[in-house]
């Protein structure tokens, strides 16, 4: 059984390093190539070649005698991006935003207009909010929703809209569509959405959102915290930090760097 498992491990470790030099090579290699890279014997590196193209992890080219990174590596990456959550990948930087400001800190998503708490790490100093894991909010009038309300295409952003009741909540709330778009194109300019006290009196947030590998925005984080207790000039520390914070998982969630 031993044995098995080595020979096992060894054929493996074999794939993955001709798999590595096919996919990281700056120019596509010829088998000759692969062969003096890998120092396998020439019958070991085409029989490995072989799986590997019938799996799809590599593409031989018939007319110019190279190997080139299969389409079946897109799929394979496609399927683990897909089963990523994005609360494990949140984690690390809600954790640090939440030491560093000794504020609460939110991870939302975006439901039909509505927002969706899916973490919350509370603060330690005395305040009651509104959230919670697994409550509804408001999109127009929270800083997540307006973070993730300013990616939606045009069709769905309308849909999102219409959804909003425009409640008057406190007497900064934004109460009509021409306001929210307005607020929305803010967001895209800076990359951060505030919650100026529109839907807790006394309470403002500064929010950033989150890309997936297909850039698509698919959660929002927030630092949330009384107004009392943070001046103009730690608020736009904060506006800075949960957008830095923001990219970081976009990254780790293998959006591109220019989102």
């Amino acid at each position: 059984m031993t044995t098995k498992n080595t020979n096992n491990s060894s054929s493996l470790g074999r794939a993955l390093s001709l798999l590595n030099e096919v996919c990281c090579s700056p120019v596509p290699l010829r088998f000759a190539d692969l062969v003096e890279r890998v120092e396998l014997p020439k019958a070991t590196v085409h029989r490995i070649l072989n799986t590997l193209i019938e799996q799809g992890m590599v593409r031989f080219d018939e007319g110019s005698q190279v190997y080139h990174a299969g389409y079946g590596l897109l799929e394979l990456a496609h399927q683990a991006w897909s089963k990523i959550d994005v609360r494990d990948i949140a984690a690390e930087q809600m954790r640090e935003l939440w030491t560093e400001t000794g504020e609460t800190i939110h991870l939302a998503v975006l439901d039909r207009g509505d927002v969706i708490y899916i973490d919350k790490l509370e603060s330690p100093k005395s305040l009651r909010l509104y959230s919670s894991v697994g409550k509804k909010g408001p999109g127009y009038c929270t800083g997540v929703g307006k973070a993730l309300m300013a990616y939606l295409s045009e069709e769905t952003l309308q849909e999102a809209i219409s959804a909003q009741s425009f409640q008057k909540h406190t007497e900064t709330t934004i109460l009509n569509e021409q306001a929210l778009r307005s607020a929305l194109k803010q967001v895209r300019k800076t990359k951060v959405a505030l919650d100026l006290e529109e839907h807790e009196e006394g309470i403002q947030c500064a929010a950033s959102v989150i890309f997936n590998y297909r850039n698509e925005a698919v959660a929002a984080i927030s630092i949330t915290a009384p107004k009392f207790r943070v001046d103009d000039e730690k608020f736009k520390h904060f506006q800075e930090r949960v957008k830095d914070a923001c990219t970081e998982v976009s990254t780790r969630m293998g959006a591109m760097a220019s989102t």
